[in-house]
């Protein structure tokens, strides 16, 4: 049986979704730097094997308050990326504090499809940190799983 899905990756500017999709895929696809708001529309990224294809699209990072019409378009893509994902992998940077009132973390609980939600750089963290960062997420957010990673130094991004 062959299967196939479309896999979207939303978060905030910085948390790693380039450095995630590259890792993922093998290869460089995204451009990966510290500057942030570096991805301004969806990047494809497609992993096939013997009996799967899964086409990955790294979105640009959501802007809480955008400011001018190019951060508006770049959220556009985002909210459209819910639209055709069979799975959403929502990556947050675990050493960022998130306000209570985040629009993203809102749609993203409110979507239909699968959520995973992906902690990165717990290479930062100690593993008490993470198991309280992963306790804390799933009451906050309640995702169909969580995964702590770092996609940097290719922690737990194995298939």
């Amino acid at each position: 049986m062959h299967k196939s899905g479309f896999i979207n990756i939303i978060g905030r500017p910085n948390v790693g979704k380039s450095t995630l999709m590259n890792a993922l895929v093998g290869e460089r696809m995204s451009i990966i730097t510290s500057k942030p708001l570096t991805t301004r529309h969806r990047i494809i990224g497609i992993l096939s094997g013997e009996n799967f294809q899964f086409v990955f699209s790294d979105t640009p990072g959501h802007i809480e308050d955008p400011s001018y019409k190019m951060q508006k378009a770049m959220n556009k893509f985002v909210y459209n990326s819910f639209k055709d994902a069979d799975l959403v992998l929502h990556v947050i940077d675990i050493n960022v504090k998130y306000e209570e009132e985040d629009k993203l973390l809102e749609i993203v609980k409110d979507t239909s499809c699968p959520t995973f939600l992906v902690l990165n750089k717990v290479d930062t963290k100690t593993e008490e940190e993470v198991k309280e960062a992963i306790e804390y997420w799933t009451q906050r957010m309640q995702p169909d799983r969580i995964i702590p990673i770092s996609a940097l130094k290719h922690i737990n991004t194995q298939s």
